[in-house]
């Protein structure tokens, strides 16, 4: 049985590790390089959070890991490797929201990319309970999304075992529907919403694979009750 127990273990282990495994960024031609740059800041945390994930050739090419003096930073700080992962983070108090992320390549080339100076959004002071017997209106504080921005609501925890969420993208809007249907999947009883504002955009200067930066403001959490 030990011997079985051993065998399965390293069995695991070297289907496992292939799929671990980051190619090095020395040896791939620098303009293949493709790049993913994400900053969130969490309000209930009042945390930002920057990520870097580096890729082979596009979004779903093998990820890699940057080798010396390759290196890349957030308003001049480096951020950590984290091998699990695959990308590049810093996580840091506050909000951090319109910097930078510089990365430079083996070749000293650096690229620079600012972050949307995105704005706030907050879920209505006030806003306790939620009716499941009908589409919900539910405006937020902040100003009416702008082109490229998306908003997305998420209501899950408390007495919930499923999180339901809800997005609209129209340039202009400053509320969101809760459509029946979604909400008639929650249970009756206690939940937290929480709102989030999202945006997307191509990098401004990037190799020639190109990449994806994109910025994310999370409003603090609320408890409420789900009625009939």
């Amino acid at each position: 049985m030990k011997r079985r127990t051993t065998f399965l273990i390293i069995a695991m282990a070297v289907l496992f590790l292939p799929s671990c495994k980051r190619e090095e960024s020395v040896n791939i031609d620098q303009n293949r390089i493709y790049s993913s740059y994400d900053y969130t800041y969490d309000a209930n945390a009042n945390k930002s959070s920057m990520t870097a994930t580096f890729r082979l050739d596009n979004s779903g090419g093998q990820k890699i890991e940057l080798s010396y003096p390759s290196r890349v930073s957030y308003n001049g700080e480096g951020l950590a490797w984290k091998n699990a992962m695959g990308y590049y983070s810093l996580n840091r108090s506050g909000n951090l929201n319109g910097g930078s992320f510089s990365f430079i390549d083996t070749e000293s080339n650096e690229f620079q990319n600012q972050v949307s100076n995105l704005n706030s959004v907050e879920i209505p002071f006030g806003m306790n309970s939620i009716s499941k017997s009908g589409n919900f209106f539910l405006p937020w504080n902040g100003v009416p999304l702008v082109s490229g921005e998306t908003i997305k609501v998420t209501i899950s925890g408390g007495d919930q075992t499923l999180s339901k969420t809800f997005t609209v993208t129209a340039e202009g809007t400053s509320h969101v529907i809760l459509d029946q249907y979604k909400l008639a999947g929650l249970a009756v009883g206690t939940a937290n919403i929480q709102i989030e504002r999202e945006m997307s955009s191509y990098l401004e200067q990037s190799g020639l694979a190109g990449g994806r930066i994109s910025a994310q403001y999370k409003s603090r959490k609320i408890a409420i009750n789900i009625m009939n």
